[in-house]
């Protein structure tokens, strides 16, 4: 089903995703772009919010947008001028990123799939786009096949529920310690610069940030990966970012302390607004 989810987590993730992006704009001409858990091109369906909060914080960035304050919220903006509907990360990729581009979108879900493949024959027409391909089922199916050698910039997001510190045999929206080594053998024969962000929404199951920041690190540091920086938006909402031949790159090190004073503003706007 075409929906987002409308609260604190989505304004983390692509508040983050916009900011690489514009970070390494200036140090490479391609981006390879591949997503775990896609999402339709545009959702306009949102799934009840029990963190009232959280909510009222993405429905006050959402009230605000024609302020374009920064690249996240122009690109928003621009995206669903006139529209109550969420963009998905691909769809923030094509807006914010000026150079040429190709995505692979994995995606379960049959509905959200249909609605990829009608934004593709879109996306296709654009000279930026020198690739597009849905693939529909389990992101893992997809990575086992594995990606070409390339010296571009490779990007890749994952945003399941949860990331468990301990191997599980639950539900395939999750992540845990034994799909790194699956993402490491997909990557490596990637010769460019990779970045991973991967953020998750929940330290439910005894999953605390601390432990699972340190299960990350155990599976993607012996592929060569080093931690770029965590940032938070709570106890339970953060991305972790990754690198691997980054050296040359962009720092990406400031986006925690400026997520937090971006996020901090939104906080104290949003308790003192009516919207």
């Amino acid at each position: 089903m075409p929906v987002f989810r409308g609260n604190v987590g989505n304004l983390l993730q692509h508040w983050v995703l916009c900011e690489i992006l514009e970070a390494w704009q200036s140090y490479v001409n391609q981006v390879d772009f591949i997503d775990a858990y896609s999402m339709a091109p545009l959702a306009d369906e949102r799934y009840p919010e029990t963190d009232f909060a959280s909510r009222r914080r993405f429905d006050w960035v959402q009230a605000h947008l024609m302020e374009e304050r920064t690249p996240y919220e122009r690109a928003w903006h621009r995206l669903t001028p006139d529209a109550d509907r969420y963009p998905n990360s691909a769809a923030f990729l094509t807006e914010v990123w000026q150079g040429d581009y190709s995505l692979v979108l994995c995606e379960f879900d049959a509905s959200t799939v249909r609605e990829l493949r009608r934004w593709q024959t879109k996306v296709e027409t654009s000279p930026s786009c020198i690739g597009l391909e849905v693939a529909e089922g389990d992101w893992r199916d997809r990575f086992r096949r594995g990606f070409s050698a390339s010296d571009d910039l490779t990007l890749l997001s994952f945003d399941p529920y949860m990331i468990s510190e301990r191997i599980t045999q639950g539900d395939p929206a999750n992540m845990d310690p034994g799909d790194f080594d699956l993402i490491a053998a997909a990557v490596s024969p990637l010769c460019g610069p990779i970045v991973i962000q991967l953020s998750t929404y929940s330290a439910n199951g005894g999953n605390p940030q601390s432990a699972v920041l340190a299960a990350t690190d155990s599976g993607l540091r012996p592929a060569g990966f080093e931690q770029l920086g965590v940032v938070r938006a709570n106890g339970h909402v953060m991305s972790m970012l990754y690198g691997r031949n980054v050296r040359g790159g962009p720092r990406l090190d400031d986006l925690p302390g400026r997520f937090t004073a971006w996020l901090k503003d939104v906080k104290a706007a949003s308790a003192g607004d009516s919207l």
